[in-house]
């Protein structure tokens, strides 16, 4: 079982043009449900999970709620859920450490850049490294 939020790795760089939360999943739903939008982003991607744990995007589900279907219209509404499979694989929260940083250095090395990895290089679990330290 997935546990959030989890950072998609299948991807090795950041864009300035993509959105970035796009790379975080904070449930195992979205809402988006455009065909495109889970195409490029989310199927067959892989995502490190708050244990280190990797998992596959292998498809959606569409609400069974039938107050979701008639309804779906309506903002901050999931229109589907994510389907996860477990790969049986694991990040090292150092690997996934230097993962990230590698990830961010493809920004640039810009003052918001420099002070992200110094944040990532002190995180202390799967969770700070995906979200940042929580005050």
């Amino acid at each position: 079982m997935i546990t959030f939020p989890a950072i998609n790795i299948s991807n090795p760089n950041f864009s300035r043009e993509e959105d970035l939360t796009s790379f975080l999943l904070m449930d195992a739903f979205i809402y988006n449900n455009a065909e495109a939008y889970f195409q490029e982003y989310l199927n067959e991607h892989f995502f490190c999970d708050s244990n280190g744990k990797i998992f596959k995007i292998i498809g959606k589900k569409q609400p069974k709620s039938i107050f979701r279907k008639v309804f779906f219209f309506l903002p901050n509404s999931y229109k589907i859920e994510l389907v996860f499979e477990a790969t049986n694989e694991y990040l090292t929260l150092n690997d996934l450490r230097d993962f990230m940083i590698e990830r961010v250095k493809t920004l640039g090395y810009g003052n918001f850049e420099v002070k992200w990895i110094l944040e990532l290089r002190k995180a202390n679990s799967y969770q700070e490294l995906i979200l940042g330290k929580q005050n």
